[in-house]
């Protein structure tokens, strides 16, 4: 229902009141303080459609990816960051049903809607999740992106954007 793009940015949080707080627990996992540079090796999952992914689910695919890393690296041993933040503010125009709805609903008279949650919008071909590790990490770190696309709906393709050499040798 919000996953196509079909309206302008509805981004003002200025002047929009009731937006519901992100999901979104943490952008940067892993090993914070080490340098990107310091990792031979950077993995990015890489959405090939333009998108709206709600914040539920971008949190669904953070989670599972970094519960993978954790369990399979350990917490110190890479570097992952979400590069998305959910600045679209979704609205519903909420229809009553039941018994005596079309006495109480208005139909699509003034049908702003109601704020019901927020968005990222991604275009095709942009990061989603960049992640920095060792070169015998990087089958764990393409393994937690699988579990990660399988929680978004558009799909995706894990990009090794630096060491491709290092894992083909």
């Amino acid at each position: 229902m919000y996953r196509d793009i079909d309206k302008p940015a509805y981004t003002r949080r200025e002047y929009i009141t009731g937006i519901p707080g992100s999901k979104i627990a943490q952008h940067k996992m892993g090993d914070r303080q080490t340098d990107e540079d310091d990792y031979p090796v950077q993995i990015s999952l890489v959405v090939e459609e333009t998108v709206q992914l709600r914040h539920g689910s971008l949190e669904a695919a953070r989670l599972s990816a970094n519960r993978h890393l954790i369990k399979e690296l350990g917490e110190g041993n890479y570097k992952m960051i979400l590069r998305k933040f959910p600045h679209q503010v979704l609205r519903e125009n909420k229809q009553a049903t039941g018994a005596g709805a079309d006495r109480v609903s208005d139909g699509m008279r003034q049908a702003f809607g109601k704020i019901v949650g927020t968005a990222a919008r991604i275009q095709s071909g942009e990061r989603l999740f960049t992640a920095w590790c060792d070169v015998e990490q990087a089958a764990a770190v393409k393994e937690a992106y699988r579990r990660a696309y399988n929680k978004i709906t558009p799909p995706c393709r894990i990009r090794v954007e630096r060491g491709e050499e290092l894992l083909i040798a």
